[in-house]
């Protein structure tokens, strides 16, 4: 057993992990977690974010990598994380974000999470933040499937909804 990181003072919690190429060692892997956090910003008020961990040692310790998404909007949303084909080391991360104007997010990169692409916003027209959960998939003609759950009104129900996207 080994620990991701250390215990924020909010949380740090549903995890979404991959193997990857290691960037420049292509026969060596690297295994990417994206975390879903929350705590306190200046001035006493939540914020959340989703922290990014990797392991060279097959999970045995863990660095801390950086922050891809600085801010997901109110009480966070876990993230989904997923290689993209034919490049060994690129990453595709989805996340709903629970401000307004509410709705499913994207960053892309394409060296194992070093740097990321600008944010993508897949959908902006939730009815309010109860939404999210994304999970994604690549399809064989290199488009992303992210399917979540959504809601178009402030009181409107909840249901499946997906967003092809590339």
């Amino acid at each position: 057993m080994s620990w991701i990181g250390p215990e924020p003072d909010g949380f740090a919690i549903m995890p979404a992990s991959v193997r990857i190429a290691r960037p420049g060692l292509p026969d060596a892997h690297r295994i990417v977690t994206a975390i879903r956090c929350r705590g306190a910003a200046e001035g006493g008020a939540e914020r959340a974010w989703i922290d990014l961990y990797t392991s060279d040692d097959e999970g045995e310790s863990w660095q801390y990598m950086g922050r891809p998404v600085a801010h997901t909007g109110s009480w966070g949303n876990p993230p989904a994380l997923i290689g993209i084909a034919g490049q060994p080391a690129g990453l595709c991360l989805t996340y709903g974000y629970r401000d307004a104007p509410y709705g499913i997010r994207a960053r892309l990169s394409r060296d194992g999470g070093e740097t990321w692409g600008v944010e993508r916003v897949l959908r902006a027209n939730g009815g309010n933040r109860d939404l999210g959960y994304p999970r994604t998939v690549q399809r064989s003609d290199g488009r992303f499937v992210t399917v979540y759950y959504f809601n178009d009104a402030p009181d409107g129900e909840r249901y499946i909804a997906a967003t092809i996207w590339d």
